[in-house]
């Protein structure tokens, strides 16, 4: 899908794709779902982030705010944030400079 349709249920053949080109970055996918992917934080990432322990990086999307992000857990996540990406291959750029930066874009 080069443009997909945000919905609060993501076909599972398109949560494959963004956790593949999350995987591409070296970056571990602990959990996904229809509705979130979930990121355990490597201590580094932790510290750019400004994470506390146990916290992780979860992107989830709804079809009214599109794709977010935040740090919590895969049932919480208090404080979400836009996402500028659409596209498994955008999702996954973001989150690699989330992961390294401390920022999405």
């Amino acid at each position: 899908m080069s443009n997909p349709e945000i919905t609060d249920e993501m076909p599972d053949t398109w949560v494959r794709e963004v956790c593949d080109a999350i995987e591409v970055y070296d970056h571990t996918v602990a959990d996904a779902h229809e509705s979130a992917v979930v990121i355990d934080l490597t201590p580094a990432a932790m510290r750019v982030l400004d994470a506390d322990p146990g916290e992780q990086l979860v992107i989830g999307w709804t079809e009214r705010y599109g794709v977010d992000w935040g740090l919590g857990r895969a049932d919480h996540v208090p404080n979400p944030q836009t996402l500028d990406a659409r596209t498994p291959a955008e999702i996954a750029a973001a989150v690699h400079l989330l992961l390294t930066t401390g920022s999405p874009a």
